[in-house]
């Protein structure tokens, strides 16, 4: 055992320099006593704005009583801290003093303990064998160490929770000026100021703004974008900022903003979506006839004209790369709190989004931009433009899903939620009444039938799981706006000269689902009953509505029915060609091997695509939808109209069935495509042809076993 005597335990001061903190408390002090002072002349005869008359009074009366409001709390709170600041820093000179001696007392005992040890008989050998009485010296010492240690980091341990209850102080200080005592308020207190003083915020927002734009139009290094959009972020949402900031970039200077966002080299979270979102929301149009905030915020940055810019020869980011920079700046209005996009601006940027994916026949824009500089994954904004719109008010959803472009695009969509975001965007639009409504419900009726007029489902695009999502919401959205309906099925009744038969055909579609049919039909019992029921002038080419709706509903149905039965055909065409297609192209290519192998390769391939169902055959799907036919339509009529008599009651069977028929014979019926049986020569024929053509290639007789 040895004994050594150990280092001295590090006594460290704490950071602050109590000098420095007596220079702030004088600055505080100076700054209180000027508010105070502001204070006082704002609350005497100034405050009515004294020589200034009518609106300009009123006004000018209104800012000085703000700025007495502002001069007030700033006052109270910033002679309030100074007492705070005066406190912490007579702690922190009386822990340095007590650290200080501290060390003092750690010198002495450090110099006490060697003495003692050197007064041993022979210290080395005491050391080095551990004599008790070296032991006990620094045992003693080492005790005497420990409990300073303990003292020094308690006296730092209260200097702390002051200091910490000096910066909840702090902040609680700028408060009154919209700070919240964190670094980089300067923004948000400029922000807050301009809100309150508008008088003098606004000139100075502006010039920020406009300095800003210039910036951003000249050359910028990448790791410079987020910081200078970083700086503005507080108030970007400012209208004075805003509209000058817009109106310094001009259209083309946004799209090449939404083109530096989505090329990616901005990284995620970009600062600079955030600054384009809060400026674009806050941005307020003047209502002229040319107004240029207006044309920033309505222009065209993705058109359905523009060429993808790998092809193009106009300058300009790719409008695919710019519709991802869109979805960057969705995804900021997403997080933010408040601001951000408003809705108006949101529905005006997916349409352009869908208008221009409709015409690309659904392949959207996340798919076809590839940016060369791209670091995250690519934000596809249609759905943050669907889920934005669904918690907007009920008028901008229905405004938004009264174009039939946006509707196609919508349902020809696989949504990664399963239509959930969809399903609330037309259950929000639907709760609109008057003509925005109507035009939404007409307008995704129309969607949901487009293509269908031939009666080959073929060439219909909407996705059918899209459908089933969306069909609840909107059958809810028809039964609230049940005129629209009545008006499709007019068409039928009509036997189609009234309009076009879209909208009937997707309500057809629509009552395949059990939850939209039930609303449908309670909707149109309920409007059956309202109606005229005077059979006087009334015949089955000119029927009561009353009668020939709800049977032109009925025909619908049968309709809807026939229609899936199709769809599940066409289903299993596109499966089976689908397979084929891979055979012929992966195993089906032994066949084209040399001489005798090519031949009997060929023949084995043949015969194992049929078994292996991949010769472009399906089994065709059996119809188990139900059946409605006019005597169903008889009874759906009775049973809205009451008949007096027998000469009613044969009237209202026969008008709902020739109502029934004209309407079925509009629709049509959707026929299936049947598979082509299974040839079980054909491998046989083509291994003759090929043998044969291998013949006559090599000059070989090709044997002939017809007649001559």
């Amino acid at each position: 055992m040895t004994a050594f005597v150990p280092q001295p335990v590090p006594l460290e001061m704490p950071p602050g320099d109590p000098a420095a903190v007596d220079e702030l408390v004088s600055d505080v002090s100076g700054a209180g006593f000027w508010l105070a002072v502001l204070r006082d002349e704002l609350s005497g005869p100034a405050a009515s704005a004294p020589g200034w008359l009518g609106n300009d009074a009123v006004a000018a009366a209104g800012q000085v009583v703000r700025v007495a409001g502002l001069a007030r709390e700033a006052a109270a709170a910033v002679l309030g801290v100074r007492g705070r600041l005066s406190a912490y820093g007579e702690l922190l000179r009386e822990t340095r003093r007590g650290i200080s001696r501290l060390r003092e007392e750690q010198e002495e005992d450090t110099r006490a303990a060697w003495a003692r040890l050197q007064g041993l008989q022979d210290v080395t050998t005491a050391m080095r064998t551990g004599a008790p009485d070296a032991v006990a010296i620094v045992e003693e010492f080492e005790a005497t160490e420990a409990a300073r240690r303990r003292r020094h980091a308690a006296l730092l341990e209260v200097l702390a929770e002051d200091a910490a209850a000096t910066v909840r102080a702090l902040a609680g200080a700028s408060r009154p000026v919209g700070g919240s005592g964190r670094p980089g308020d300067e923004g948000r207190v400029l922000a807050y100021l301009a809100a309150e003083l508008p008088g003098w915020g606004d000139e100075e927002l502006a010039g920020r703004g406009a300095r800003l734009a210039r910036v951003l139009s000249g050359p910028v290094e990448d790791a410079d974008w987020n910081a200078l959009a970083r700086e503005a972020t507080a108030y970007a949402g400012s209208a004075a900022f805003a509209e000058a900031l817009l109106l310094g970039l001009g259209v083309e200077g946004v799209r090449e903003l939404l083109g530096v966002l989505g090329d990616g080299r901005l990284g995620a979270d970009s600062a600079v979506a955030g600054l384009l979102a809060g400026a674009l929301g806050g941005a307020l149009r003047t209502g002229d006839a040319r107004d240029p905030v207006g044309a920033v915020l309505d222009a065209v940055y993705v058109g359905v004209e523009q060429q993808d810019a790998r092809v193009a020869v106009d300058p300009g980011p790719d409008p695919d790369v710019v519709a991802l920079g869109m979805g960057a700046v969705l995804a900021a209005t997403v997080g933010m709190r408040s601001g951000g996009l408003r809705p108006e601006t949101i529905g005006t940027w997916g349409r352009q989004l869908l208008a221009r994916e409709h015409a690309w026949d659904g392949w959207r824009s996340v798919e076809r931009a590839v940016p060369a500089n791209l670091r995250v994954p690519p934000v596809d904004p249609v759905p943050l433009v669907v889920g934005l719109l669904a918690d907007s008010e009920a008028a901008e959803a229905a405004t938004f899903l009264g174009g039939l472009h946006v509707w196609s695009a919508i349902l020809a969509r696989s949504w990664d939620d399963g239509g959930a975001a969809v399903a609330d965007l037309v259950e929000r639009a639907g709760a609109e009444q008057g003509p925005a409504g109507d035009s939404a419900v007409r307008a995704g009726l129309r969607a949901l039938g487009a293509g269908l007029a031939d009666g080959d489902p073929e060439d219909w695009r909407v996705d059918r799981g899209t459908a089933a999502a969306v069909a609840p919401a909107l059958g809810r959205a028809v039964a609230g706006h049940i005129g629209v309906a009545v008006e499709a099925l007019w068409v039928g009744v009509d036997g189609g000269s009234g309009g076009t038969s879209d909208a009937l055909r997707g309500l057809g579609h629509l009552t395949l689902a059990r939850d939209a049919e039930a609303s449908v039909a309670q909707a149109l019992y309920d409007w059956a009953r309202t109606q005229p029921t005077a059979f006087e002038g009334t015949s089955a080419s000119a029927p009561l509505p009353a009668v020939a709706v709800p049977a032109a509903y009925v025909a619908a149905k049968e309709y809807g029915q026939r229609l899936d039965h199709a769809l599940d055909g066409f289903e299993a065409q596109e499966a089976a060609e689908e397979k084929e297609w891979w055979w012929d192209h992966t195993v089906g290519l032994v066949g084209f091997a040399p001489g005798a192998w090519g031949v009997g390769l060929g023949l084995v391939e043949g015969y194992l695509a049929i078994t292996l169902d991949m010769d472009g055959t399906w089994t065709d799907p059996v119809d188990a939808g139900l059946s409605f036919d006019g005597a169903d339509a008889a009874s759906a009529a009775r049973a809205g109209v009451a008949s007096d008599s027998a000469e009613q009651a044969r009237a209202v069977v026969d008008q709902a069935r020739a109502a029934y028929e004209r309407t079925a014979d509009v629709l049509g019926r959707p026929e299936p495509p049947v598979s082509p049986r299974t040839d079980y020569l054909e491998p046989l024929g083509e291994v003759a042809t090929d043998v044969a053509v291998d013949r006559a290639r090599r000059g070989f007789p090709v044997p002939f076993y017809g007649p001559r």
